[in-house]
C-alpha cells in the first residue's frame, strides 16, 4: 500500500511537472503577447495571450522552444509635418513678399495592432522584437502623419476658407485610405493639435505673375533672335564679297 502512495506521488508530480512544463500562458505578463517559436513546428500561428488558457507539447523537449514576446500596448507619440510649397522661397525673394510660404502640421497619434497582426509581421521577418515592433509602428505613424499632411494642404488648396477643425475623421481616413494600407493597425486617437497653412491665394498670384514673366522673357528672347539673323546673314555677305575681291 506504501508503495502504491509512493507510484501514486511519483506520477502526481509528474505530470503537474510535465503541466507546468507547457502552460504557456503564465510566462506572459499583462499587456504582451507571445509568440512559440520551435525546432520541430517554425513558428505557431496562434499567439499566447495572458490570461487565455494555452498548454503546448512543445515545450516538453529540452531547448526545442522559445516564447517571443512583445508588448500590445499602444503607441503613443506627435509627429510634426513640415515644409514649404514649390518654389515657395524663389517668389518670395522675386516679390519682396513676406510670406514664404511654409506649413507645419503636428498630430497626436495614439495607434495599436493586434496579436494576429504582430504574429503575420514575425512571420514574415519584419519584426523580430519588441524595437523593431515599435520602429514599425512609428514608421506607420510618420506615413500617416505625411497623407494627412497632403490631404490638408489639398483641400486647403481647393478652398481658400478650409479650416483643419472642420475635418471629419472618418473623412480623412477614407481619404487617404488608412485602414486598405494599414488594416493591422487600430488607429485609437487621431487629431491635428497646432498647425500652419500657407497662404494658397496669395501663392497662387506670385506663381501666375512668375509664368507670365517667364512667357514674356521667352517671347522676347525669340523676337531678339529673330531680329538678329537678317544682321548675321548681311555680315556673312560682307565677308564673302570681301574674300571674293
Amino acid at each position: 500500500m506504501k508503495k502504491f502512495f509512493i507510484c501514486l506521488l511519483i506520477l502526481s508530480l509528474s505530470a503537474s511537472a510535465i503541466f507546468y512544463i507547457g502552460w504557456v500562458q503564465i510566462k506572459v505578463k499583462p499587456d504582451t503577447i507571445g509568440i512559440i517559436v520551435s525546432k520541430t513546428n517554425g513558428i505557431e500561428d496562434e499567439p499566447v495571450v495572458n490570461g487565455q488558457f494555452y498548454w503546448s507539447k512543445l515545450f516538453l523537449l529540452p531547448t526545442n522552444a522559445i516564447l517571443k514576446t512583445f508588448s500590445v500596448k499602444p503607441l503613443n507619440t506627435e509627429k510634426t509635418v513640415s515644409g514649404q510649397l514649390p518654389s515657395g522661397e524663389l517668389y518670395t525673394s522675386i516679390y519682396n513678399s513676406s510670406n514664404n510660404f511654409n506649413y507645419s502640421f503636428t498630430f497626436t497619434i495614439s495607434l495599436t495592432i493586434s496579436p494576429k497582426a504582430i504574429v503575420e509581421l514575425f512571420s514574415q521577418n519584419k519584426i523580430s522584437d519588441n524595437e523593431d515592433l515599435e520602429k514599425y509602428l512609428q514608421g506607420t505613424a510618420d506615413t500617416i502623419a505625411q497623407l494627412a499632411t497632403s490631404y490638408i494642404l489639398e483641400k486647403s488648396r481647393e478652398n481658400p476658407k478650409f479650416l483643419v477643425e472642420s475635418i471629419r475623421r472618418d473623412d480623412l481616413f477614407r481619404a487617404i485610405k488608412v485602414y486598405n494600407d494599414f488594416p493591422q493597425v487600430d488607429l485609437q486617437v487621431f487629431a491635428v493639435s497646432q498647425s500652419k497653412i500657407p497662404d494658397f491665394n496669395l501663392y497662387s498670384q506670385l506663381q501666375n505673375q512668375f509664368i507670365q514673366n517667364q512667357d514674356k522673357y521667352f517671347i522676347n528672347s525669340q523676337e531678339k533672335s529673330a531680329d538678329k539673323k537678317p544682321l548675321d546673314n548681311q555680315n556673312n555677305e560682307n565677308f564673302e564679297d570681301d574674300s571674293l575681291s
